[in-house]
Protein backbone atom coordinates (compact mmCIF):
# COMPACT_ATOMS: atom_id res chain seq x y z
CA UNK A 1 0.00 0.00 0.00
CA UNK A 2 2.76 2.46 0.91
CA UNK A 3 4.65 1.68 -2.31
CA UNK A 4 1.53 2.41 -4.35
CA UNK A 5 1.02 5.72 -2.56
CA UNK A 6 4.63 6.67 -3.17
CA UNK A 7 4.35 5.96 -6.90
CA UNK A 8 1.03 7.77 -7.11
CA UNK A 9 2.70 10.91 -5.79
CA UNK A 10 5.55 10.84 -8.31
CA UNK A 11 3.77 12.40 -11.36
CA UNK A 12 2.64 15.43 -9.36
CA UNK A 13 6.10 16.14 -7.95
CA UNK A 14 7.66 15.58 -11.38
CA UNK A 15 5.17 17.96 -12.99
CA UNK A 16 6.39 20.75 -10.73
CA UNK A 17 9.96 20.20 -11.87
CA UNK A 18 8.67 20.08 -15.43
CA UNK A 19 7.02 23.47 -14.92
CA UNK A 20 10.35 24.93 -13.78
CA UNK A 21 12.09 23.58 -16.90
CA UNK A 22 9.28 25.04 -19.01
CA UNK A 23 9.88 28.47 -17.50
CA UNK A 24 13.58 28.15 -18.35
CA UNK A 25 12.67 27.12 -21.90
CA UNK A 26 10.41 30.16 -22.18
CA UNK A 27 13.33 32.31 -21.06
CA UNK A 28 15.46 30.68 -23.76
CA UNK A 29 12.90 31.62 -26.44
CA UNK A 30 12.83 35.22 -25.23
CA UNK A 31 16.64 35.35 -25.28
CA UNK A 32 16.70 34.02 -28.87
CA UNK A 33 14.31 36.71 -30.11
CA UNK A 34 16.24 39.42 -28.26
CA UNK A 35 19.68 38.38 -29.52
CA UNK A 36 18.67 37.02 -32.93
CA UNK A 37 15.44 38.75 -33.97
CA UNK A 38 14.05 37.44 -37.26
CA UNK A 39 13.81 39.94 -40.08
CA UNK A 40 10.33 38.71 -41.05
CA UNK A 41 7.20 38.18 -38.95
CA UNK A 42 8.89 39.54 -35.84
CA UNK A 43 5.59 40.57 -34.23
CA UNK A 44 4.09 37.14 -34.86
CA UNK A 45 7.16 35.49 -33.31
CA UNK A 46 6.89 37.71 -30.25
CA UNK A 47 3.18 36.95 -29.98
CA UNK A 48 3.92 33.22 -29.98
CA UNK A 49 6.74 33.55 -27.46
CA UNK A 50 4.81 35.80 -25.07
CA UNK A 51 1.82 33.46 -25.27
CA UNK A 52 4.13 30.60 -24.39
CA UNK A 53 5.56 32.59 -21.46
CA UNK A 54 2.04 33.22 -20.15
CA UNK A 55 1.24 29.55 -20.67
CA UNK A 56 4.34 28.54 -18.70
CA UNK A 57 3.50 30.86 -15.81
CA UNK A 58 -0.11 29.67 -15.77
CA UNK A 59 0.99 26.03 -15.74
CA UNK A 60 3.23 26.72 -12.76
CA UNK A 61 0.36 28.32 -10.85
CA UNK A 62 -1.95 25.40 -11.65
CA UNK A 63 0.64 22.89 -10.50
CA UNK A 64 1.06 24.71 -7.20
CA UNK A 65 -2.64 24.24 -6.57
CA UNK A 66 -2.46 20.60 -7.60
CA UNK A 67 -5.41 18.28 -8.19
CA UNK A 68 -6.35 14.99 -9.87
CA UNK A 69 -6.02 16.46 -13.37
CA UNK A 70 -2.29 17.08 -13.08
CA UNK A 71 -1.28 14.04 -15.14
CA UNK A 72 -3.69 14.91 -17.97
CA UNK A 73 -2.43 18.47 -17.90
CA UNK A 74 1.14 17.20 -18.22
CA UNK A 75 0.33 15.46 -21.49
CA UNK A 76 -1.27 18.65 -22.79
CA UNK A 77 1.69 20.76 -21.69
CA UNK A 78 4.20 18.52 -23.47
CA UNK A 79 2.12 18.68 -26.65
CA UNK A 80 2.00 22.48 -26.40
CA UNK A 81 5.79 22.56 -25.99
CA UNK A 82 6.37 20.57 -29.17
CA UNK A 83 3.85 22.46 -31.30
CA UNK A 84 5.06 25.85 -30.04
CA UNK A 85 8.72 25.18 -30.78
CA UNK A 86 8.01 23.60 -34.16
CA UNK A 87 5.58 26.36 -35.18
CA UNK A 88 7.87 29.14 -33.99
CA UNK A 89 10.75 27.57 -35.90
CA UNK A 90 8.76 27.47 -39.14
CA UNK A 91 7.62 31.09 -38.73
CA UNK A 92 11.18 32.27 -38.02
CA UNK A 93 12.39 30.33 -41.07
CA UNK A 94 10.93 33.08 -43.28
CA UNK A 95 14.04 35.11 -42.46
CA UNK A 96 16.51 32.23 -42.66
CA UNK A 97 18.51 34.03 -45.34
CA UNK A 98 19.55 36.76 -42.89
CA UNK A 99 19.41 35.20 -39.36
CA UNK A 100 20.02 31.93 -37.56
CA UNK A 101 16.87 32.27 -35.45
CA UNK A 102 15.09 29.18 -36.81
CA UNK A 103 18.10 26.91 -36.29
CA UNK A 104 18.60 28.14 -32.73
CA UNK A 105 14.92 27.74 -31.86
CA UNK A 106 14.87 24.20 -33.25
CA UNK A 107 17.46 23.12 -30.68
CA UNK A 108 14.97 23.93 -27.92
CA UNK A 109 13.26 20.61 -28.71
CA UNK A 110 16.14 18.86 -26.93
CA UNK A 111 14.61 20.06 -23.65
CA UNK A 112 11.26 18.28 -24.21
CA UNK A 113 12.50 14.71 -23.42
CA UNK A 114 14.09 16.06 -20.25
CA UNK A 115 10.80 17.61 -19.19
CA UNK A 116 8.98 14.34 -19.92
CA UNK A 117 11.54 12.42 -17.84
CA UNK A 118 10.51 14.33 -14.71
CA UNK A 119 7.32 12.25 -14.58
CA UNK A 120 9.35 9.12 -13.74
CA UNK A 121 7.21 7.17 -16.20
CA UNK A 122 9.09 5.45 -19.04
CA UNK A 123 5.87 5.27 -21.06
CA UNK A 124 5.17 9.00 -20.73
CA UNK A 125 8.76 9.79 -21.62
CA UNK A 126 8.73 7.52 -24.69
CA UNK A 127 5.39 8.86 -25.94
CA UNK A 128 6.65 12.43 -25.55
CA UNK A 129 10.01 11.72 -27.21
CA UNK A 130 8.58 10.13 -30.37
CA UNK A 131 6.59 13.19 -31.61
CA UNK A 132 9.43 15.46 -30.50
CA UNK A 133 11.91 13.62 -32.73
CA UNK A 134 9.39 13.62 -35.57
CA UNK A 135 8.78 17.36 -35.20
CA UNK A 136 12.53 18.00 -35.10
CA UNK A 137 13.13 15.96 -38.24
CA UNK A 138 10.25 17.48 -40.21
CA UNK A 139 11.05 21.04 -39.12
CA UNK A 140 14.73 20.53 -39.84
CA UNK A 141 13.96 19.32 -43.35
CA UNK A 142 11.56 22.21 -44.00
CA UNK A 143 13.97 24.94 -42.88
CA UNK A 144 16.97 23.32 -44.58
CA UNK A 145 18.38 25.61 -47.28
CA UNK A 146 18.25 23.73 -50.57
CA UNK A 147 21.67 22.60 -51.79
CA UNK A 148 23.39 24.04 -48.68
CA UNK A 149 22.87 21.43 -45.94
CA UNK A 150 22.86 17.69 -46.70
CA UNK A 151 19.76 15.83 -45.65
CA UNK A 152 21.99 13.37 -43.79
CA UNK A 153 23.01 16.18 -41.42
CA UNK A 154 19.39 16.81 -40.48
CA UNK A 155 18.75 13.09 -40.05
CA UNK A 156 21.83 12.67 -37.87
CA UNK A 157 20.77 15.57 -35.62
CA UNK A 158 17.33 13.99 -35.30
CA UNK A 159 19.03 10.68 -34.49
CA UNK A 160 21.03 12.43 -31.77
CA UNK A 161 17.79 13.78 -30.30
CA UNK A 162 16.36 10.25 -30.43
CA UNK A 163 19.40 9.00 -28.49
CA UNK A 164 18.86 11.71 -25.88
CA UNK A 165 15.20 10.68 -25.65
CA UNK A 166 16.14 7.01 -25.28
CA UNK A 167 18.60 7.91 -22.53
CA UNK A 168 15.83 9.82 -20.75
CA UNK A 169 13.52 6.80 -21.02
CA UNK A 170 16.17 4.44 -19.60
CA UNK A 171 17.17 6.81 -16.81
CA UNK A 172 13.49 7.29 -15.97
CA UNK A 173 13.03 3.52 -15.71
CA UNK A 174 16.13 3.26 -13.49
CA UNK A 175 15.07 6.09 -11.20
CA UNK A 176 11.53 4.74 -10.95
CA UNK A 177 12.89 1.33 -9.95
CA UNK A 178 14.97 2.97 -7.23
CA UNK A 179 12.01 4.93 -5.92
CA UNK A 180 9.90 1.76 -5.85
CA UNK A 181 12.68 -0.06 -3.99
CA UNK A 182 12.92 2.70 -1.40
CA UNK A 183 9.14 2.70 -0.99
CA UNK A 184 9.11 -1.08 -0.58
CA UNK A 185 11.89 -0.93 2.02
CA UNK A 186 9.96 1.74 3.90
CA UNK A 187 6.88 -0.46 3.82
CA UNK A 188 8.85 -3.44 5.13
CA UNK A 189 10.39 -1.27 7.85
CA UNK A 190 6.96 -0.12 9.02
CA UNK A 191 5.72 -3.70 8.91
CA UNK A 192 8.65 -4.86 11.02
CA UNK A 193 8.03 -2.10 13.54
CA UNK A 194 4.41 -3.20 13.82
CA UNK A 195 5.55 -6.78 14.28
CA UNK A 196 7.97 -5.75 17.03
CA UNK A 197 5.19 -3.95 18.89
CA UNK A 198 2.85 -6.93 18.56
CA UNK A 199 5.55 -9.39 19.64
CA UNK A 200 6.40 -7.22 22.65
CA UNK A 201 2.72 -7.05 23.64
CA UNK A 202 2.32 -10.80 23.23
CA UNK A 203 5.44 -11.51 25.30
CA UNK A 204 4.11 -9.23 28.03
CA UNK A 205 0.85 -11.17 28.03
CA UNK A 206 2.77 -14.45 28.17
CA UNK A 207 4.83 -13.15 31.09
CA UNK A 208 1.66 -12.12 32.92
CA UNK A 209 0.15 -15.56 32.33
CA UNK A 210 3.34 -17.25 33.53
CA UNK A 211 3.41 -15.25 36.76
CA UNK A 212 -0.32 -15.66 37.32
CA UNK A 213 -0.45 -19.41 36.67
CA UNK A 214 2.81 -20.15 38.46
CA UNK A 215 4.36 -18.07 41.23
CA UNK A 216 1.20 -16.11 42.09
CA UNK A 217 -0.80 -19.28 42.75
CA UNK A 218 1.79 -20.50 45.26
CA UNK A 219 1.85 -17.07 46.94
CA UNK A 220 -1.94 -17.12 47.29
CA UNK A 221 -1.84 -20.65 48.65
CA UNK A 222 0.84 -19.69 51.16
CA UNK A 223 -1.18 -16.67 52.24
CA UNK A 224 -4.08 -18.90 53.22
CA UNK A 225 -1.80 -21.08 55.36
CA UNK A 226 0.10 -18.26 57.08
CA UNK A 227 -2.28 -17.73 60.01
CA UNK A 228 -2.65 -21.46 60.84
CA UNK A 229 1.13 -21.83 60.57
CA UNK A 230 1.63 -18.94 63.01
CA UNK A 231 -0.80 -20.65 65.33
CA UNK A 232 1.47 -23.70 65.37
CA UNK A 233 -0.03 -25.91 62.66
CA UNK A 234 3.02 -27.87 61.44
CA UNK A 235 1.29 -29.14 58.30
CA UNK A 236 0.36 -25.60 57.25
CA UNK A 237 3.91 -24.47 57.96
CA UNK A 238 5.25 -27.16 55.66
CA UNK A 239 2.83 -26.08 52.93
CA UNK A 240 3.94 -22.45 53.34
CA UNK A 241 7.60 -23.44 53.08
CA UNK A 242 6.88 -25.55 50.01
CA UNK A 243 4.87 -22.74 48.38
CA UNK A 244 7.62 -20.20 49.03
CA UNK A 245 10.27 -22.58 47.69
CA UNK A 246 8.24 -23.17 44.53
CA UNK A 247 7.63 -19.43 44.17
CA UNK A 248 11.35 -18.76 44.44
CA UNK A 249 12.14 -21.46 41.89
CA UNK A 250 9.55 -20.20 39.40
CA UNK A 251 10.62 -16.56 39.77
CA UNK A 252 14.26 -17.51 39.25
CA UNK A 253 13.26 -19.50 36.17
CA UNK A 254 11.35 -16.50 34.84
CA UNK A 255 14.28 -14.16 35.52
CA UNK A 256 16.69 -16.49 33.77
CA UNK A 257 14.44 -16.45 30.71
CA UNK A 258 14.17 -12.66 30.68
CA UNK A 259 17.74 -11.65 31.44
CA UNK A 260 20.35 -12.25 28.68
CA UNK A 261 23.11 -12.40 31.27
CA UNK A 262 21.63 -15.62 32.63
CA UNK A 263 22.01 -17.26 29.24
CA UNK A 264 25.56 -15.97 28.85
CA UNK A 265 26.70 -17.05 32.30
CA UNK A 266 24.80 -20.31 32.79
CA UNK A 267 24.55 -21.54 29.20
CA UNK A 268 21.57 -22.72 27.21
CA UNK A 269 20.93 -26.05 28.92
CA UNK A 270 20.32 -24.77 32.49
CA UNK A 271 18.10 -21.96 31.20
CA UNK A 272 16.25 -24.43 29.00
CA UNK A 273 15.57 -26.62 32.04
CA UNK A 274 14.20 -23.57 33.88
CA UNK A 275 11.92 -22.87 30.92
CA UNK A 276 10.77 -26.47 30.99
CA UNK A 277 10.01 -26.27 34.73
CA UNK A 278 8.00 -23.08 34.29
CA UNK A 279 6.13 -24.56 31.34
CA UNK A 280 5.38 -27.74 33.30
CA UNK A 281 3.60 -25.67 35.94
CA UNK A 282 1.59 -23.73 33.36
CA UNK A 283 0.69 -26.63 31.09
CA UNK A 284 -0.04 -29.30 33.69
CA UNK A 285 1.90 -31.91 31.70
CA UNK A 286 5.16 -33.77 32.15
CA UNK A 287 8.17 -32.48 30.25
CA UNK A 288 11.59 -34.06 29.73
CA UNK A 289 14.75 -32.41 28.39
CA UNK A 290 16.99 -34.79 26.42
CA UNK A 291 20.41 -33.77 25.13
CA UNK A 292 22.90 -35.25 22.69
CA UNK A 293 26.47 -33.95 22.81
CA UNK A 294 25.26 -30.90 24.73
CA UNK A 295 26.11 -30.26 28.39
CA UNK A 296 25.89 -27.32 30.75
CA UNK A 297 29.28 -25.98 29.65
CA UNK A 298 28.30 -25.87 25.97
CA UNK A 299 28.13 -22.40 24.45
CA UNK A 300 27.17 -21.65 20.83
CA UNK A 301 26.44 -18.58 18.73
CA UNK A 302 22.79 -19.61 18.34
CA UNK A 303 21.90 -20.13 22.01
CA UNK A 304 19.63 -17.09 22.17
CA UNK A 305 17.85 -18.04 18.94
CA UNK A 306 17.25 -21.58 20.17
CA UNK A 307 15.99 -20.31 23.52
CA UNK A 308 13.38 -17.92 22.10
CA UNK A 309 12.33 -20.60 19.62
CA UNK A 310 11.80 -23.30 22.23
CA UNK A 311 9.91 -20.83 24.43
CA UNK A 312 7.55 -20.09 21.54
CA UNK A 313 7.10 -23.78 20.78
CA UNK A 314 6.34 -24.63 24.41
CA UNK A 315 3.95 -21.67 24.68
CA UNK A 316 2.02 -23.06 21.73
CA UNK A 317 1.92 -26.49 23.35
CA UNK A 318 0.44 -24.95 26.50
CA UNK A 319 -2.17 -22.96 24.59
CA UNK A 320 -3.20 -25.33 21.81
CA UNK A 321 -1.94 -28.90 22.17
CA UNK A 322 -3.83 -30.27 25.20
CA UNK A 323 -0.81 -32.54 25.68
CA UNK A 324 0.02 -34.83 28.58
CA UNK A 325 3.70 -35.34 27.79
CA UNK A 326 6.32 -33.18 26.08
CA UNK A 327 9.90 -34.02 25.16
CA UNK A 328 12.50 -31.36 24.30
CA UNK A 329 15.57 -32.71 22.49
CA UNK A 330 18.71 -30.64 22.05
CA UNK A 331 21.60 -31.93 19.93
CA UNK A 332 24.79 -30.58 18.41
CA UNK A 333 27.28 -31.56 15.76
CA UNK A 334 30.33 -29.72 14.52
CA UNK A 335 28.24 -27.92 11.91
CA UNK A 336 24.69 -27.53 13.21
CA UNK A 337 22.51 -27.32 16.31
CA UNK A 338 19.23 -29.26 16.32
CA UNK A 339 16.13 -28.75 18.42
CA UNK A 340 13.02 -30.92 18.64
CA UNK A 341 9.86 -30.37 20.65
CA UNK A 342 7.54 -33.39 20.63
CA UNK A 343 4.12 -33.48 22.27
CA UNK A 344 1.32 -36.05 22.39
CA UNK A 345 -1.47 -33.51 21.96
CA UNK A 346 -4.10 -33.00 19.30
CA UNK A 347 -1.67 -32.33 16.42
CA UNK A 348 -1.32 -29.57 13.86
CA UNK A 349 -4.80 -29.55 12.42
CA UNK A 350 -3.59 -28.12 9.11
CA UNK A 351 -1.58 -25.20 10.52
CA UNK A 352 -0.09 -23.01 7.75
CA UNK A 353 2.70 -20.78 9.10
CA UNK A 354 2.65 -18.49 6.05
CA UNK A 355 -1.10 -17.99 6.37
CA UNK A 356 -0.75 -17.30 10.11
CA UNK A 357 1.90 -14.67 9.38
CA UNK A 358 -0.30 -12.97 6.78
CA UNK A 359 -3.18 -12.91 9.26
CA UNK A 360 -1.07 -11.26 11.94
CA UNK A 361 -0.26 -14.36 14.06
CA UNK A 362 3.41 -13.63 14.52
CA UNK A 363 4.53 -16.28 17.01
CA UNK A 364 5.70 -19.43 15.24
CA UNK A 365 5.83 -17.75 11.84
CA UNK A 366 8.13 -14.97 13.06
CA UNK A 367 10.39 -17.51 14.80
CA UNK A 368 10.66 -19.47 11.58
CA UNK A 369 11.67 -16.28 9.76
CA UNK A 370 14.43 -15.67 12.32
CA UNK A 371 15.65 -19.25 12.00
CA UNK A 372 15.73 -18.99 8.20
CA UNK A 373 17.52 -15.64 8.43
CA UNK A 374 20.25 -17.45 10.41
CA UNK A 375 20.59 -19.97 7.58
CA UNK A 376 18.53 -22.72 9.20
CA UNK A 377 15.06 -24.20 8.83
CA UNK A 378 12.03 -24.96 10.93
CA UNK A 379 9.41 -27.63 10.21
CA UNK A 380 6.25 -28.80 11.93
CA UNK A 381 4.70 -32.20 11.29
CA UNK A 382 2.18 -34.54 12.88
CA UNK A 383 3.56 -37.14 15.27
CA UNK A 384 2.64 -40.82 15.20
CA UNK A 385 0.03 -41.74 16.40
CA UNK A 386 -0.93 -38.22 17.50
CA UNK A 387 0.67 -34.98 18.57
CA UNK A 388 3.15 -32.64 16.93
CA UNK A 389 6.86 -32.68 16.17
CA UNK A 390 8.60 -29.33 15.75
CA UNK A 391 12.09 -29.56 14.25
CA UNK A 392 14.64 -26.77 14.08
CA UNK A 393 18.14 -26.86 12.63
CA UNK A 394 20.54 -23.91 12.67
CA UNK A 395 24.13 -23.82 11.39
CA UNK A 396 26.84 -23.00 13.90
CA UNK A 397 29.09 -20.11 12.96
Amino acid sequence: MIASEQVAGLPHEGARIQALLRLLLAGFLVAVLVTQPPSAHLLLCWAIVLSYVLWSVASTVVLRIGGPGVLRYTWLALAVDVFTLAGLTLVADKSADTTWTAYTLLNGLFVVPLMAATQLSPLVCALATAPTVAAYLVSGLLIRPIDEEPISYVVLRALLLAVVGLACVLLTALQRARVLTIARLLQERNHLLEEMVQIEQREQRDLAETLHDGALQYVLAARQDVEPALAGDAECLERVEFALAETTRLLRATMSQLHPAALESAGLLPVLKDVADATRSRGRFSIDVVTHDWDESTRTTVDELLLVTVRELLTNVVKHAAARKVVVELARTEAVARLQVIDDGRGLGGVDLDARLRNGHLGLASRRIRVEAAGGWMRLRDADPHGTVAEVEVPLA
